[in-house]
């Protein structure tokens, strides 16, 4: 069964960045107003990248096991430039907190989502 999204809102990220652990990419994201989710398990989680020609912006929509679905825009100027690195062209996790970077320790909060890739869409250009 593949998820089709039936999400209407998204949000972006306020921070965004590349790392990487045990020879993984991670997209590191701080996002706030994603801090309910960072008690919820994770895996299994759905997930789909959709892309939005008027805010010329890629849409990362996931759904996790409580059928709760979220959406974080990347606009091409924005983060996401994040996903023209090469890094981004491999399977990556998305790592999500709700601290920004500089507070981040061992024992912050996260939520991580394994195995993801992008497939590009042609009408993006990017």
């Amino acid at each position: 069964m593949s998820y089709r999204p039936t999400i209407t809102q998204g949000i972006y990220p306020e921070d965004a960045g590349w790392t990487s652990e045990n020879q993984t990419n991670i997209l590191l994201i701080s996002a706030p107003l994603l801090s309910e989710i960072l008690s919820f398990t994770t895996d299994p989680f759905d997930y789909a990248w959709l892309y939005d020609e008027e805010l010329d912006a890629y849409i990362f929509c996931f759904r996790l096991q409580n059928q709760q679905e979220y959406a974080i825009l990347f606009q091409k100027e924005h983060a996401g430039r994040l996903l023209i690195e090469q890094v981004a062209y491999e399977e990556f996790s998305i790592v999500l907190t709700d601290q920004p970077f500089e507070m981040i320790k061992e024992e912050t909060p996260h939520v991580t989502l394994s195995k993801i890739s992008l497939k590009r869409q042609t009408i993006a250009g990017w």
